[in-house]
């Protein structure tokens, strides 16, 4: 039986797990390759030094290979490895004594808007990005890596809860305060557009 990857067919991500785990080096590759660049803006998000972000993306590849052997099955590869990246950068900055504050709004660059809306964007719709944007970025650290989960990786409360550390009910409730948080923000900043349009030239 060939046990060799056909890449004209698709395989989910969970199979090229069990597949690394028994030591195929095209698998791991194949996961690598697939997850650095989610990795890396996740990274980001926690800490703004690029070189520091790639050097423990790298190293946890490395790690991750040395210790195939022993990792278990997952049905969740994307929560593993984001929760996994999450732990070695506050690992890492610990001990490099490295912590930094993230970005004003270090998630702005995934936003899904293309070429073509930017440029059909008309300069009422400019301002209120700007104004969505300056309300992201009133967020604490925690408060923008929720909304980057959720809403820029798609993720559940359970697994959002597995990579922060927080039970069920804590994700919901910090959620819930953090969408609060962004509506009072941006109310603030269209009321005070609103005031200047009244002023005298």
């Amino acid at each position: 039986m060939n046990d060799t990857i056909n890449i004209s067919q698709p395989i989910s991500h969970e199979l090229l797990w069990d597949r690394f785990r028994a030591g195929d080096k095209e698998a791991f590759g194949k996961l690598a390759l697939h997850y650095y660049q989610l990795l890396y803006n996740y990274g980001l998000n926690l800490n703004h030094d690029e070189d520091f972000v790639s050097d423990c993306i790298q190293e946890l590849f490395l790690e991750l290979w040395e210790r195939r052997g022993f990792l278990s099955k997952t049905d969740f590869v994307k929560t593993y490895l984001l929760r996994a990246l999450r732990n070695k950068i506050f690992k890492e900055s610990i001990r490099l004594k490295r912590f930094q504050q993230p970005r004003e709004v270090p998630f702005a660059a995934e936003a899904d808007i293309s070429i073509e809306s930017r440029m059909v964007l008309n300069e009422e719709e400019t301002a209120q990005m700007r104004q969505l944007t300056a309300a992201l970025g009133t967020l604490t650290a925690r408060q923008q890596e929720i909304i980057y989960l959720r809403f820029y990786q798609g993720l559940e409360f359970d697994e959002i809860s597995h990579i922060m550390g927080l039970t069920r009910q804590s994700v919901a409730n910090l959620l819930h305060r953090t969408l609060r948080k962004i509506k009072e923000s941006w109310i603030v900043a269209l009321m005070v557009s609103v005031i200047f349009l009244f002023l005298p030239a």
